[in-house]
């Protein structure tokens, strides 16, 4: 394993750090998968599957000249055991078809993404000021206060704290830097690892349905 780290940027070139790197992941995953941009009925593109993706808003604009849509107002979108709560959430779709996400929350809150194991207890959260998806990068990025945590029934397994953290896809690293919004008292990135020890007697004790019940924005 390499790691890079100085007093404030970390950064991981492999995945071997105690599911950092895969929490991070399946939140990237699952946001590449749900933010296919939203197009007229009669044009609706196919999904990569036959799970539909849901946004409730208080208001849509959507400019098919530029296919640019923007959500507005209490935005919430749903996939599968996919969930994103943001204040404003634009999609975009540039002619070469790459797409462009970002979410931002209104004052006083944070965007929150949270990703439930189908059958399992373990759940993936991540909030941040503002998060961003890069299409072609293949790269997400949690931008001001920015914090991604497993965990199982409520306690944290493990969790990074940062001014950003960003993930890309296709080398599957992430590098995460401290900063004046990194929600952490020494303004540096924090990662906390469970021992494997805690964290299987955290997963086991748990009762099936209590992890995906749990968490929220």
């Amino acid at each position: 394993m390499i790691t890079r780290q100085t007093s404030a940027d970390t950064r991981t070139d492999s995945p071997r750090q105690s599911g950092c790197v895969h929490l991070i992941a399946a939140i990237a995953l699952a946001l590449t998968c749900a933010l296919v941009l939203p197009a007229p009925v009669h044009a609706a593109p196919a999904l990569p599957s036959d799970v539909p993706t849901l946004i409730d808003s208080d208001t849509l604009e959507y400019d098919d000249a530029n296919q640019v849509s923007v959500f507005m107002g209490n935005v919430v979108l749903t996939r599968g055991t996919l969930t994103l709560h943001a204040h404003r959430l634009e999609l975009r779709q540039n002619p070469d078809g790459d797409q462009f996400a970002v979410a931002v929350a209104g004052p006083g809150k944070q965007v929150f993404v949270r990703q439930a194991q189908p059958n399992g207890v373990e759940v993936i959260e991540g909030y941040a000021d503002r998060a961003e998806y890069d299409g072609p990068r293949e790269q997400l990025e949690f931008i001001g206060h920015a914090v991604v945590s497993r965990l199982a029934c409520g306690q944290v397994l493990d969790q990074i704290k940062g001014e950003r953290i960003r993930y890309n896809q296709a080398s599957n690293t992430y590098q995460a830097s401290g900063g004046a919004r990194a929600g952490t008292n020494n303004q540096r990135v924090r990662t906390m690892i469970q021992s494997k020890e805690k964290s299987q007697s955290i997963i086991t004790s748990c009762p099936a349905d209590k992890g995906r019940t749990e968490g929220g924005a």
